[in-house]
C-alpha cells in the first residue's frame, strides 16, 4: 500500500494548531495551586477500570431515568471515537508508517465504519442543540450560546462541530466523485451526497472542501482546552485519578495535634476553605472536569424543591475562580460568600446523589464540607439555628442539650433495666443506643424495640448507658471539625476501655461515623446497622416471628445507609419476613436513587425557608403509592417522616415504623 499524497503546509498548519493547544493546556495546570492529598496515592488497576467502566463505557451516562441524554452521549462519544480511529489511520497511512499493519481506506467495512461514526456524532450533536434549546432542563446553564463567555460557549461549539462533520462529508463525497473507488457505495453518506451534482462540480470545489475541512479542524484542536469539550481531556484524567475508595470521605483537620501541642503553628492546620488554593489538586480537578451535564443538580434534593443549591453551580463557581486567579491573574479574594452563598451551602444534605450521578466522578461532599468549615472555624459563621445544636453537643455531649445523666431514663420509664458496661466489662454486643434513641421520645420507641429484640435472641449485650455522647456526625458536616474530633477522641477512649465484638446501632450516621470514620483516629471497630444483625439473628433462627403484616409497605432508603455504605437489601429482607398478606411496594425513587429525608448533613437541626420541605416531598411519595406503613431504618428518617405524616394529615390512615419495631411487634 502507497502512501497517498498531503501538502507539506498542512503539517505546518498542523504545527501551529499543536504548539497553540499545549499553550491553552495551562488551564489544566492551574490545579497546580491546590494542597496536596495525603491520603492519595495512584492505584494503577482501578485506574484502568475507571477508565474502562465510567470512562469508555460511559455507566454513570446510560441511565434509564434520562435515556435521551443517554443516547445523546453515546452517539457522540462513540461516534467520534470511531472518527477518531479513522482519522488516525488516515494520518499514518499518509505518511507511510505502519502501512502493512493497517486497514486500506478503500476496504468496504472501513468505509462503512466511518460514514457510521460520523452520522452518529452528527445526530448526537443535533439531539445536544435540540436539548439546548427546545428540550432544556432547568439545571443547565440559562445562556447556552455563552456558556463559556464567548461563541465557543455550549451551543456556539455545537454548531462549530457540526459545521466540520458536514464538511467532512462534503469534503468525502468530492473525494469519491472524483476518484471513484470501488467501495464507493459502502460510504454510504458520502456517496450520497456525491450524487448531487456533477463530477466536474466536485472537481472544482475538492481542494476548497479538503482544504476548509482541514483548517477547521486544526482551529478546533487548537483551542479545544477553552471549550467545552476540554471536558474529554479533563474528565477522563479526573476518571482515571480518582480513588473510588476516597469518594465521600471527609479528611480529618486532626485538632488533637493541636491540643497535644500547644506550641503547635494553627496555620498548620486547615480551617477549611475558601480560596482556591485551600483546596486539593484532585478538588480543583473535579472542577475543571465538570462536564456541566447538569445531572448532580437534577437529583438534589434541595434543588428539587426550589432551594438555591445547583452542585454543578458550586463546582463550576470554584472552577471560575481558579481560572481567575491562574490565567487571569485576578487578585480572588474567596469564593464562599461571593460567587458561592452561605445559604448554598447549607442547604447541602450531604445525601450523596450528587456523586452517585456524576458520570466523571466528582466528589462533591467532602468540597462543601471544607467551604463548611471554613464559614464555622474562620469565619465563625454556623447556621445561626445549628450553633444552638452544635453550643449543646459541646455543653451536655448531645444536640439535644439533655444531661448525660438522662441518657437511660427512657429505658428506666419503661422498666427496662439495661445492662451497662461500666459493670459488665465486656459482652458480645455494644449496642449504641445513639442520641435520637436516648432523648427523642419517637425514637425511644425503636430503642425500646431494639432491647426487646435482643432479649429475645438471648444476645449477650451492654450499653455505655451515661458513658455514651454523640459520635459528632452533625457537628462535621455542620464544619465543625473541632468539635467532631472532640467527640470521636472521648468515645474513642470510653469504647477502649470494655471488650466487645461489634457495635449495633440503629442510627445509620452513628454507623457510617464510627465504622468508617473513627478509624483516622485509631478507633477501628466492628459496626453493624441493626438492620444488618437483625437480619443475621432470623437468617440464624434466633428469633421466632410470626408472619402478621397484611399492610401495604413501602420502605424509605436512609442515605447514609443506603448510597454512603450501599446496603439497600438487608431492610427488605427484614420486612419480607414479617409480610403475611401484605405487600412491600416500592416508591418511585428507591435504593440507589431514593430521595432524601431533609435532615443529613446537619439539616436536622435548621431549617432552609426557601422552597418546600424536603421530608414533606418524600412523604408525599409514600402517599401516591397507597400504603398503609411507611417503614424505616434511621433515626432522622423516622422523625422526619413521622413530622410529615402529620404535616400531611395522615396520622390515621398511615404509620410510620422503624423497622426494629416492625420485627419486635412479630416476636
Amino acid at each position: 500500500m502507497e502512501a497517498h499524497h498531503v501538502p507539506v503546509v498542512l503539517y505546518l498548519f498542523a504545527l501551529i494548531a499543536v504548539v497553540i493547544f499545549i499553550y491553552n493546556l495551562r488551564r489544566f495546570l492551574a490545579i497546580r495551586i491546590g494542597k496536596s492529598d495525603p491520603d492519595y496515592k495512584i492505584k494503577i488497576l482501578p485506574a484502568i477500570f475507571n477508565l474502562i467502566y465510567f470512562g469508555i463505557m460511559q455507566r454513570r451516562v446510560f441511565r434509564i431515568s434520562n435515556i435521551y441524554a443517554a443516547i445523546m452521549h453515546f452517539l457522540i462519544g462513540f461516534g467520534f471515537f470511531i472518527l477518531l480511529f479513522a482519522t488516525t489511520v488516515d494520518f499514518l497511512l499518509a505518511r507511510g508508517w505502519l502501512v502493512e499493519y493497517l486497514p486500506h481506506l478503500d476496504t468496504p467495512w472501513f468505509a462503512l465504519l466511518n460514514d457510521t461514526g460520523g452520522m452518529m456524532a452528527l445526530i448526537g450533536i443535533l439531539m445536544a442543540l435540540y436539548r439546548r434549546h427546545f428540550n432544556k432542563p432547568k439545571s443547565l446553564p440559562q445562556d447556552a450560546f455563552k456558556g463559556r463567555g464567548n461563541l465557543l460557549g455550549d451551543s456556539g461549539i455545537l454548531l462549530y462541530i457540526l459545521l466540520l462533520i458536514i464538511g467532512g462529508f462534503l469534503s468525502e463525497a468530492a473525494r469519491l466523485a472524483i476518484d471513484m473507488p470501488s467501495t464507493a457505495q459502502y460510504s454510504w453518506v458520502g456517496y450520497q451526497i456525491s450524487g448531487l451534482i456533477s463530477s466536474e462540480t466536485w472537481t472544482a470545489l475538492g481542494p476548497y472542501l479538503w482544504w476548509s475541512h482541514a483548517l477547521l479542524s486544526f482551529l478546533i484542536i487548537a483551542f479545544i482546552p477553552n471549550t467545552k469539550i476540554f471536558h474529554t481531556i479533563t474528565s477522563t484524567i479526573n476518571i482515571a485519578l480518582t480513588d473510588r475508595d476516597l469518594r465521600g470521605k471527609i479528611k480529618p483537620m486532626f485538632v488533637s495535634k493541636l491540643m497535644e501541642d500547644p506550641d503547635m503553628d494553627v496555620d498548620e492546620i486547615s480551617l477549611g476553605s475558601n480560596k482556591v488554593e485551600d483546596f486539593t489538586w484532585k478538588q480543583l480537578l473535579d472542577s475543571i472536569a465538570c462536564t456541566e451535564c447538569g445531572r448532580c443538580t437534577n437529583v438534589c434534593p434541595a434543588y428539587i424543591t426550589d432551594k438555591p443549591l445547583s452542585p454543578m453551580k458550586v463546582i463550576t463557581d470554584i472552577r471560575h475562580e481558579l481560572y481567575d486567579k491562574y490565567l487571569n491573574k485576578k487578585d480572588v479574594d474567596g469564593i464562599v460568600g461571593n460567587p458561592i452563598t452561605e445559604t448554598e451551602l447549607w442547604s447541602c444534605t450531604t445525601c450523596g446523589a450528587c456523586m452517585e450521578e456524576c458520570p466523571i466522578l466528582i466528589d462533591h461532599i467532602p468540597t462543601f464540607t471544607d467551604m463548611r468549615r471554613y464559614l464555622v472555624l474562620s469565619e465563625g459563621k454556623p447556621h445561626p439555628q445549628a450553633a444552638d445544636s452544635l453550643e449543646k453537643t459541646m455543653n451536655t455531649g448531645n444536640p439535644w442539650g439533655f444531661s448525660k445523666s438522662e441518657r437511660t431514663k427512657w429505658a428506666k420509664d419503661a422498666g427496662i433495666e439495661l445492662p451497662l458496661m461500666s459493670e459488665k466489662k465486656e459482652a458480645d454486643v455494644l449496642y449504641w443506643v445513639g442520641c435520637a434513641g436516648s432523648y427523642d421520645p419517637r425514637n425511644q420507641k425503636v430503642a425500646k424495640a431494639m432491647i426487646k429484640i435482643l432479649e429475645a435472641a438471648n444476645i449477650d449485650y451492654a450499653v455505655l448507658g451515661n458513658e455514651e455522647s454523640c459520635t459528632g456526625d452533625s457537628a462535621r458536616r455542620l464544619g465543625e471539625e473541632y468539635l467532631f474530633e472532640t467527640m470521636a477522641l472521648q468515645n474513642i477512649e470510653t469504647l477502649n476501655k470494655y471488650k466487645f465484638n461489634k457495635i449495633i446501632t440503629p442510627c445509620p450516621h452513628c454507623f457510617h461515623t464510627i465504622g468508617n470514620e473513627y478509624g483516622d483516629f485509631d478507633g477501628n471497630y466492628k459496626v453493624q446497622h441493626h438492620s444488618q444483625f437483625i437480619m443475621e439473628l432470623i437468617e440464624a433462627g434466633k428469633l421466632k416471628l410470626n408472619k402478621y403484616l397484611d399492610n401495604k409497605i413501602t420502605y424509605h432508603d436512609a442515605c447514609y445507609l443506603g448510597r454512603h455504605n450501599g446496603e439497600y437489601q438487608a431492610p427488605r429482607n427484614v420486612i419480607n419476613s414479617v409480610i403475611n398478606n401484605g405487600k412491600l411496594i416500592e416508591m418511585e425513587r428507591n435504593k440507589v436513587n431514593s430521595f432524601c429525608c431533609g435532615a443529613g448533613g446537619g439539616n436536622m437541626w435548621y431549617d432552609i425557608e426557601d422552597g418546600e420541605r424536603i421530608n414533606n416531598v418524600r412523604f408525599q411519595e409514600a402517599i401516591d403509592t397507597g400504603v398503609d406503613v411507611v417503614a424505616t431504618a434511621c433515626s432522622f428518617c423516622t422523625f422526619m417522616m413521622d413530622d410529615a405524616m402529620k404535616v400531611k394529615g395522615k396520622e390515621d390512615s398511615m404509620q410510620v415504623l422503624d423497622i426494629a419495631e416492625i420485627v419486635a411487634t412479630a416476636l
